[in-house]
């Protein structure tokens, strides 16, 4: 096992909440690690960013644009995935690469990763026309027949790029209406490639070496489509196997319980963005929550040194 530096805060996660909480942390004069597997986190997903206030381009750019301005900061960013953390004096980080690093504060921003279908054929076709990132593989599918799985904003998206490249995208969605913005069910419906399929469970994937059909469930009925691929868009689960090691507090839907100061039970451990219940899941409120985050970490250790 390598020992690695000690910090003064690590911060877990490079998506929004996580860059921006090393930015302001690094700013307030600390020495600061941000950790994650790939810089942008769930950002890297999004095609297009049309919301965030002063920028307009790809989550990717955003997300380098971030990690510049927070090594610009001060911070260090490293690709690592942090695979537990030990509490004793201080807290222990330990990566994937078995190296350990110290910290007298943490903060948490691992968001979440995509929920699955749980069907047959789901995971044997991973690949193999299964995705879930239409960002990365739409345009794969030029001239074939897809479905995507949902119906909620991330599903739009998804059916909207997929259909510059497909010929026929049919949206699979179990209700009888779409559950996302107004302005992108009128998109929806200026594309004729486009198909919405109401009051429709996905039941099993088949195929030999790839996906040739969806059998979906509606009204009681089986029924089959045959296409060459299946984005799934059916939100996230928060990624919390960390959390729960430590024994965080988690809700019933297991997020991260934080107060308003982005303080969790565990004194001296900070979470923000998406890993931490909100109403709003938007790359603007994750970087507002990181800013706090990173503000309340600066506060604590003051504090702790105070004291010292």
């Amino acid at each position: 096992m390598v020992k690695g530096k000690k910090y003064d805060l690590i911060i877990l996660g490079t998506g929004p909440a996580g860059l921006s909480a090393g930015i302001y942390a690094a700013r307030y004069g600390l020495k600061v690690l941000v950790l994650g597997k790939d810089i942008g986190g769930m950002m890297n997903l999004a095609s297009i960013i049309e919301n965030y206030p002063g920028f307009s381009g790809s989550g990717i750019e955003l997300g380098r644009k971030m990690a510049e301005q927070a090594k610009s900061a001060g911070a260090e960013l490293l690709q690592r995935t942090a695979s537990n953390i030990r509490k004793n004096k201080n807290f222990e980080i330990q990566t994937d690469k078995n190296e350990v690093f110290n910290a007298n504060a943490v903060i948490i921003t691992l968001g979440t990763e995509k929920r699955k279908l749980n069907i047959e054929g789901e995971e044997k076709f991973l690949g193999k026309g299964v995705s879930y990132c239409a960002t990365c593989d739409a345009p794969l599918f030029k001239g074939k027949v897809v479905a995507v799985v949902g119906g909620r904003n991330s599903t739009a998206h998804a059916a909207l790029l997929i259909s510059k490249y497909a010929k026929k995208v049919y949206v699979v969605y179990r209700q009888d209406k779409l559950n996302c913005d107004t302005f992108l069910i009128s998109e929806i419906k200026k594309h004729k490639n486009i198909e919405v399929v109401y009051n429709s469970l996905p039941a099993r994937i088949n195929g030999k070496d790839s996906v040739e059909e969806l059998v979906i469930s509606q009204q009681g009925k089986e029924k089959r489509f045959k296409l060459d691929g299946i984005f799934v868009e059916i939100g996230s689960v928060p990624v919390t196997s960390l959390a729960k090691n430590l024994g965080l507090k988690l809700d019933e839907e297991g997020y991260i319980t934080a107060n308003e100061e982005l303080a969790t039970n565990i004194f001296g451990i900070f979470a923000a963005g998406d890993i931490v219940k909100n109403s709003l899941k938007q790359m603007v409120v994750a970087a507002g929550q990181g800013a706090q985050a990173a503000a309340s970490a600066y506060k604590f250790l003051k504090s702790k040194k105070q004291k010292s």
